[in-house]
């Protein structure tokens, strides 16, 4: 009989304390208070990223001693960056700079700090050479443009201006304003 008492306190004991250790309020706080946005969103170090042409030719190519998401969204901040752009009639364009963001869609590329844009036809031994602040880079329709006041080099003749207007698929170069140029014989 005592035995029976014995496991009816036990019983009614071990239920009391699984109720109590189980409440609501002794559960400890599971960081329900860090918000998705102090967290961590990825990273890539020293990565390259290529797009492809619909004959599966590579057109563009970008690559970044780091690459961060921004804010948990589609927007992407790149480190020490060089974008390559391949033309289609065989002019190469390469663009270098401290920082990018590509803006959500991946369709355009700002480009800021030390921002030079350079090209190279296939057999030329000049090149020309841009030199700005800032540069946005327009992907599917190959333009890159500036507001900013801009170096060109080009051998041993220099323009300068402000804001610019290249499109490399066609390989033409508009000067917006404060144009100004030395050539030298």
């Amino acid at each position: 009989m005592l035995f029976r008492v014995f496991t009816v306190l036990a019983v009614i004991a071990l239920g009391i304390s699984t109720w109590i250790l189980t409440s609501p309020a002794r559960r400890p706080q599971a960081q329900k208070t860090a918000k998705q946005a102090d967290m961590p969103g990825y990273y890539l170090k020293n990565a390259v990223l290529t797009d492809y042409d619909l004959a599966g030719n590579p057109s563009i190519r970008v690559e970044a001693e780091r690459i961060d998401q921004i804010d948990h969204g589609s927007e992407v901040a790149l480190y020490n960056v060089r974008v390559g752009y391949q033309a289609p009639g065989g002019q190469t364009w390469v663009m270098v700079g401290d920082v990018a963001h590509v803006r959500p869609g991946g369709k355009v590329i700002d480009v800021s700090g030390n921002v030079r844009l350079q090209g190279e036809a296939s057999g030329r031994n000049a090149t020309a050479v841009v030199r700005t602040d800032t540069l946005s880079y327009d992907v599917p329709g190959s333009i890159a443009s500036t507001k900013d006041d801009v170096r060109i080099d080009f051998a041993e003749h220099t323009l300068t201006a402000r804001g610019l207007v290249a499109n490399l698929k066609e390989r033409t170069l508009r000067l917006e304003s404060k144009v100004s140029g030395r050539f030298h014989p």
